[in-house]
């Protein structure tokens, strides 16, 4: 799985200064079908980046590993190269796309081949800064039980 981490805009000093920052990381080729990662990927849109995490760690599809890598590498992104906390990250767009198809045969009876399609899906997820936006330091969802919520508490339970 590669993943690619696209810039929209250079400039980082007029990012700063703006609220319209947006980190989008891909991943492609990805080999899964499009439409079981979509149902996974739909969840995603208009919630904080913690929210996001909480909800694939705890749901029970292949879909969401694939989908949690690419979401982590968003925000590890955001905080590498622009210095962008995690905690006033949220999803805006988590988009899967189809990918090519890889066309593979099986043999059967007779000497004849089956065609077997084992489809690919591209997963992009698009994070946006906001600053009204402190999940960390607010208080909801108390998990370590000291008022800081850390990436460490939720990614324990994900295997």
């Amino acid at each position: 799985m590669k993943m690619k981490f696209i810039f929209q805009n250079r400039d980082l000093t007029s990012k700063i200064l703006h609220s319209n920052i947006r980190i989008r990381a891909v991943a492609k080729h990805v080999r899964m079908s499009s439409t079981k990662a979509r149902r996974v990927a739909h969840l995603l849109r208009n919630s904080t980046y913690i929210q996001a995490l909480v909800i694939l760690t705890f749901m029970d599809y292949r879909a969401c590993e694939p989908i949690y890598k690419v979401l982590v590498s968003a925000a590890e992104n955001a905080y590498s190269f622009m210095g962008i906390h995690k905690c006033y990250l949220a999803v805006l767009a988590a988009e899967v796309n189809e990918g090519p198809i890889l066309k593979r045969f099986r043999p059967r009876a007779r000497g004849r081949g089956y065609p077997i399609q084992k489809s690919t899906c591209h997963i992009s997820i698009t994070l946006f800064y906001d600053t009204s936006l402190d999940f960390c330091n607010s208080g909801h969802g108390d998990i370590s039980g000291h008022g800081d919520i850390t990436e460490r508490d939720i990614t324990d339970f994900y295997l």
